[in-house]
């Protein structure tokens, strides 16, 4: 068996939530919990006061006046305090990093495991303006006559020729404020041309009117018809939304500052990115310094949502970060075994799109936007049902404990051996299964198709005396993906992402690795928005800053296709393939632009994204046991609750007696612990199973579902990430290069 090739990086990024594991706890320990110790739990705590505003600030006006004894209706307050103990113990248990509900630490590997936060006042944030608002704002200063006449104007970057016609995609927003696209004809002139070629290295509107003048158009008719270019969206200002290079404010106002005229426009901006500046000093800022920075930018004319004007991320502070280097060594570990048991890739909707590609046009080059024209090439997105899972992201299992097995039932190799082994531990009443190399030791390894740098997500948990991992799965186009987001706020995550960065270009020397850079709409800025990482960037919809040599325009390139399936992108200008790459964390499979959905796939073509799954034997059980192998935690004990199940602790009401009488017996039937999270995608929900309330929260979130499903949850005894006497859940980004990839040229 060849080796493992792969290596970690030394750094590893902490995830935290802002409140200890140990809060909730503590809140919860009684039958109920007490009205009055949770209103004094938010009322007297200024930074989960922030931390709520920030989230929702109509929950955080409900809070205020519950605290003023303005709501008294029963009802009212049960709804409240529902919503407010679901954001504690998200804020006590989850790690996601979501305004100030959790935050991020670089860390290193040591010889010993230890990791302890500084106190609150140390911890550091990063607040801006909500892209919705900023690119509003853009919008609204491009149709200002006097601001427009001194902008630079560029072609659409998704216009393309066919025939006789220019086609690109122009957009409107909905009365839901999302964007609706639609695709634009116009038929071929001279002089459309001559405006496209005078645009594409920027152009006033003034010097593209006066190259249509002559003897029969006047200049008032030449700008009029260059006016309707910039409303149809053929022609795009240099204050188009850019969600690559430094923040956008940052950009806007860079631009503004070229400008006559608009004085007034930059003295507000800055000083409102000051007093967010002065935010940023502490945790636990009042309501109202936001409401007078929103007060001051509404001069500015650009209407505005509240609860969509301010993005923060948290940067932890630690005393200590270091996880022992033998998890290392057991992240590796679990890899070689999911390189064996991972089944390869099946049929993708991008090979179907490569094996029809070829049936049409053989091995010739086609321009991608003439290939993905529904009219006169293939298309693309035929297929919406057949998107890949990221067993990082999407790790989810449907469980129906009504199928009954059928010989039809699809089982891997790996899924067979599993599922004796689930029938025996049934059997056998044992809470965990354990694999080992000898169950798998005739499946062969296979490195050759996975991705150049892999990211893996893991938990470290203290089961009694013992350290423990949780690690499922690897994946995704690059290690650079899931971090990116939180470079401009924290040099250390920055300077981590350009070492994964670097180390993939050293792979590729051959190739371009060119970033995607797309806008599908406003709010989706905000975790698109990351530097410039990569020599070369994809245009689509959004701005790139990067020199015009450097940006890969739509009809720059072209693809090709193998009889099998397998897809080549080329730039013509290079003279090079490309590797497209978008490093975010975006869910492109969902309802994007074929053009988008096209490159973005194009990152993992035969790529295997390594996961541990139960696949179709999740379909026959309503409960799963934990995996083990070699000690490290690859699934969590799971079970799924159907309505019936909780019928009579629904029908209880608010009787407490009836309830916990019902309570006891489900816990005794389903052998449910005392902590238990519930499970819909990514997002988990901490519940006491001994306390009403707790239990009254979760019949309120599940009460429309016909089932649903609980994990296991791991830190409810000493964690590693401690605080004095508190304790924290964490998540753990670990990432990984291949060191003896064979380099193509």
């Amino acid at each position: 068996m060849k080796s493992n090739p792969y290596r970690s990086f030394d750094k590893y990024v902490l995830r935290t939530p802002l409140l200890p594991v140990t809060s909730f706890e503590e809140l919860t320990k009684e039958n109920h919990v007490e009205t009055q110790v949770l209103r004094q739990t938010f009322a007297g705590n200024t930074i989960i006061r922030e931390a709520i505003f920030l989230a929702s600030p109509i929950l955080y006006g409900q809070l205020e006046k519950w605290c003023a004894n303005e709501i008294t209706d029963k009802k009212e307050v049960e709804k409240l305090t529902y919503s407010l103990l679901k954001y504690l113990s998200r804020m006590c248990s989850r790690c996601t990093p979501f305004g100030l509900f959790a935050g991020t630490g670089v860390g290193s590997f040591d010889e010993f495991t230890k990791i302890e936060l500084d106190q609150y006042a140390k911890f550091e944030r990063h607040t801006r303006f909500d892209m919705n608002y900023l690119i509003a704002l853009s919008q609204n200063l491009t149709k200002d006559q006097a601001i427009k006449q001194q902008l630079l104007f560029y072609p659409n970057s998704s216009l393309y020729r066919i025939g006789n016609e220019w086609r690109y995609i122009e957009y409107h927003y909905n009365k839901s404020n999302r964007r609706v696209h639609q695709m634009v004809s116009l038929e071929d002139a001279d002089y459309l041309r001559v405006i496209i070629s005078a645009a594409k290295t920027g152009a006033y509107l003034s010097d593209l009117s006066q190259l249509l003048v002559d003897d029969d158009i006047s200049n008032e008719e030449a700008s009029s018809f260059i006016d309707e270019l910039v409303n149809s969206q053929l022609l795009i200002s240099e204050l188009e939304p850019a969600v690559s290079g430094p923040e956008f404010s940052d950009q806007l106002m860079a631009c503004l500052k070229k400008l006559k005229g608009v004085k007034p426009i930059i003295k507000t901006l800055e000083e409102a990115e000051q007093s967010i500046q002065l935010l940023d000093r502490r945790l636990g800022n009042p309501t109202k310094d936001y409401i007078n920075i929103t007060d001051a930018i509404k001069t500015l004319g650009t209407k505005f949502e509240l609860k969509h004007m301010f993005q923060t991320d948290m940067v932890l502070s630690l005393e200590e970060n270091r996880l022992n280097s033998t998890v290392k060594d057991q992240a590796l570990k679990v890899m070689t075994l999911l390189a064996k048991i991972t089944p390869p890739r099946e049929e993708t909707m991008l090979s179907q799109f490569g094996k029809a590609f070829y049936e049409r046009f053989e091995g010739r080059e086609v321009p991608l936007a003439r290939a993905l024209d529904v009219e006169v090439g293939i298309g693309y997105k035929q297929n919406q049902g057949s998107g890949d899972v990221n067993y990082l992201i999407d790790d989810i299992i449907t469980l129906d404990s009504k199928k009954n097995f059928t010989s039809s039932l699809s089982l891997t190799a790996a899924q067979q051996i599993l599922h004796r082994k689930l029938i025996d531990s049934i059997k056998l009443q044992q809470p965990v299964i354990y694999l080992s190399d000898k169950d798998f030791e005739q499946f062969n390894v296979n490195w050759e198709d996975l991705p150049d740098t892999l990211p893996t997500m893991i938990q470290v948990v203290h089961e009694g005396d013992e350290e423990k991992i949780l690690i499922s799965g690897f994946g995704g186009s690059s290690a650079a993906n899931l971090l990116a987001r939180f470079c401009h706020g924290d040099k250390e995550i920055d300077s981590y992402i350009r070492e994964i960065t670097s180390q993939e270009l050293k792979l590729n020397p051959d190739r371009i690795l060119a970033e995607i850079v797309h806008l599908p709409e406003s709010r989706v800025g905000n975790i698109l928005m990351r530097p410039v990482l990569r020599d070369y960037e994809i245009p689509y919809l959004a701005k790139s800053i990067l020199p015009i040599e450097n940006q890969l325009s739509i009809d720059d390139l072209v693809i090709s296709a193998t009889p099998n399936g397998t897809v080549t992108l080329k730039s013509l200008s290079q003279n090079k393939e490309v590797i497209p790459r978008l490093s975010n964390a975006h869910n492109f499979s969902s309802q994007s632009l074929p053009i988008y959905h096209f490159l973005a796939d194009l990152q993992t073509q035969g790529k295997r994204m390594l996961g541990f799954g139960w696949g179709s034997i999740a379909e026959l059980y309503n409960y799963l046991p934990r995996v083990e192998y070699d000690g490290i935690i690859l699934s969590k004990t799971q079970w799924t609750i159907a309505k019936k199940d909780i019928e009579q602790m629904t029908k209880a009401g608010a009787d407490d007696d009836k309830l916990e009488a019902a309570l006891k017996l489900w816990n005794e039937t389903h052998q449910i612990p005392h902590y238990v999270l519930l499970v819909e995608g990514d997002n988990e929900l901490l519940i006491n199973t001994h306390n009403l309330t707790s239990i009254r929260m979760l019949l309120n979130e599940v009460k429309k579902r016909e089932q649903f499903r609980l994990s296991e949850f791991l830190h409810d005894n000493e964690t590693v990430v401690k605080q004095g006497k508190n304790h924290y859940t964490n998540q753990v980004i670990m990432s990984f290069v291949n060191t003896q990839k064979s380099i193509s040229k």
